[in-house]
């Protein structure tokens, strides 16, 4: 059966290359088939199919160490026999197993184990045609058609730099080392050509792949996949070995054995992942190898790497219905936002979320969007709101954040997959505040500009009342203001106040008041404005002066400068005047 096995694989790949002939007997061959290399110390055994040999006993002669070893089969005893690692160092059990001793110390007998195989061993290259004095070249042999007569083609074939010339008839073959032979498919004596036939020992190939690794896990949930292999070569693969790692977690199994792999083959091994429990999220790197043999012992292997990643321990999945955001009445539109929070933690955890509303929105029933609780190990909180527009525009809805506290540090999560932007009809006025100047003096003027825009959908019904702050007097204007304000329409007042004392003030924010056409009431404000009053001062006077005049104007602006300017003035006239009464004192004194 296995044979049969074999000769269908090297059918079909003799199709595929587009050969037409299917394998020939003399691509088979008895061999000895590499088992595995074991290192055996007192007691121990190495199995080969039905073969089993353990190490006896290790003994010490003049020029190193020998060793004597017992052979089962089938589990049964049936001899002992002598190795050593140079003249005794091959054993052969009745054609059928090969021990063959590689090396003997102290410690343990490093052995290989053979068995006898008829197997398929050379494989076919692409045929090709040959004139009288070409050549085809190979890796490891050059050869060259010396002459066609009669139904002889004449081969020179040169190979580990040793040359031999062949006589060939149609179909004869021969080999010229372990590592190729030659065969005359055809011989044409018309045109002088012959058609080569190439053959090469077979070589195993593995291809290897994850399968069924999801993208992330969550931590403390089971987590596994498949490990596929294949053997794309042209003999079998033996003595395999897989071997899986992570960068963290825990795989099982992490090594695998596998006797032999035949042509086209596929195997696959189940691999179960144990995650580590992380506060932040981590990926995880998984690396799979696989190490085999041919039947010569040379050796196969390859390797794929994929990643997963785990998510943090405490986490967060956030869902926004906005379907009621469509109704007509507008008075019911709102949002219903629901939050799942969960602990996979193998403790309980004290977790504060937050889930930040744009500032057009204010939650119902509730006085904010900011919630702590203790979520149990393995449990996990629901928490449900609903947050109403009050203001017309387009708005962000992002994420929410989880954050608690653990072994000195604290860590914070975002939410999956809530990133919801809103466009929400209604009123939304524009306010900006404006003053003619920042900084003035007491007894000066100041303008005060407010401009109402309605940058929303609908006409409001709008009232303004500008309040007169402490410290000031209304002079003349417009502070108040009662109307309609049409979408896209702009109102503007502007009034002027009198600084009677020296102050620093935030001007406070203009405050208009609104009923939409819905009847909905609200208010918006505009922005704050500083502004700086200063004062000159007056000069100090006794109590006894009759020429106090309380009704004097406040001195402006220019008057102020005059006086600095003359004042400067009188100071660098006295300062020029000091080098002169220096100099004349000197002259005196002398």
């Amino acid at each position: 059966m296995y044979l049969k096995r074999i000769a269908l694989a090297v059918l079909m790949l003799l199709i595929f290359t587009g050969i037409s002939s299917a394998a020939d007997e003399f691509q088979y061959e008895e061999i000895w088939v590499h088992q595995g290399v074991f290192d055996l110390a007192d007691g121990d055994r190495a199995s080969a199919e039905k073969y089993t040999v353990k190490v006896h006993e290790i003994n010490k002669e003049d020029e190193g160490y020998s060793a004597t070893l017992l052979l089962y089969i089938d589990g049964e005893f049936r001899k002992s026999f002598f190795a050593d690692d140079s003249l005794n160092n091959e054993y052969v059990h009745e054609k059928d197993l090969k021990v063959k001793t590689l090396s003997i110390d102290p410690a343990k007998v490093t052995l290989e184990l053979y068995l006898h195989e008829y197997e398929l061993v050379w494989i076919p290259s692409e045929s090709q045609k040959l004139a009288v004095e070409e050549t085809a070249e190979t890796d490891n042999a050059v050869i060259k058609l010396l002459n066609v007569s009669d139904s002889i083609a004449t081969l020179e074939v040169t190979t580990d730099d040793k040359t031999r010339v062949d006589e060939y008839e149609t179909n004869d073959y021969r080999k010229y080392s372990d590592e190729i032979m030659a065969r005359v498919t055809y011989i044409d004596m018309v045109n002088q050509e012959i058609n080569l036939q190439v053959y090469h020992p077979g070589k195993p190939e593995f291809k290897v792949q994850i399968n069924d690794l999801e993208e992330d896990y969550s931590p403390n949930h089971p987590a596994s996949f498949e490990i596929y292999l294949k053997n794309i070569g042209t003999i079998p693969a033996r003595g395999i070995t897989i071997t899986t790692s992570a960068s963290n977690g825990q795989i099982e199994p992490e090594s695998y054995d596998l006797a032999m792999l035949d042509t086209l083959k596929i195997y696959r091994v189940p691999i179960s992942l144990t995650l580590p429990e992380t506060p932040v999220e981590e990926n995880i790197k998984i690396d799979v190898n696989v190490d085999g043999y041919d039947y010569r012992g040379n050796n196969y292997r390859n390797t794929t790497t994929v990643q997963t990643k785990v998510q943090p321990y405490i986490l967060i999945e956030k869902t926004i219905d906005t379907h009621l955001m469509e109704d007509e009445d507008r008075t019911r539109r709102r949002i219903i936002v629901d939050m799942v929070v969960y602990n996979n933690a193998s403790i309980g955890h004290e977790v504060t979320i937050q889930d930040p509303l744009p500032s057009g929105f204010r939650p119902l029933v509730i006085d904010s969007t900011d919630w702590t609780m203790f979520i149990g190990a393995g449990r996990s909180e629901t928490i449900q709101y609903k947050a109403i527009p009050m203001v017309a525009g387009t708005y962000d809805l992002g994420p929410a954040v989880a954050s608690w506290y653990s072994q000195g540090e604290t860590y914070s999560v975002l939410s999956d997959g809530a990133a919801v932007t809103i466009d929400v009809e209604g009123a939304l006025l524009e306010i900006e505040k404006e003053v003619s100047l920042s900084d003035i003096l007491t007894g000066e003027e100041v303008d005060i500009t407010v401009t109402i825009t309605n940058s929303g959908t609908v006409d409001v019904e709008g009232s303004l009342a500008e309040k007169i702050p402490e410290g000031f007097r209304f002079v003349s204007g417009e502070n108040t203001w009662e109307g309609t304000l049409e979408g896209g329409d702009k109102k503007q007042l502007s009034y002027t106040l009198l600084a009677q004392e020296e102050v620093i003030i935030d001007l406070p924010p203009a405050i208009v008041s609104y009923t939409d056409e819905d009847g909905l009431e609200g208010d918006f404000r505009s922005n704050v404005v500083k502004l700086y009053v200063y004062s000159l001062g007056t000069p100090d006077k006794t109590i006894e002066s009759e020429d106090i005049d309380t009704n004097s104007e406040p001195v402006s602006r220019a008057e102020h400068a005059t006086f600095l300017l003359s004042s400067f003035a009188t100071i660098a006239g006295v300062l020029s005047i000091i080098p002169l009464i220096a100099y004349y004192y000197i002259r005196r004194s002398h």
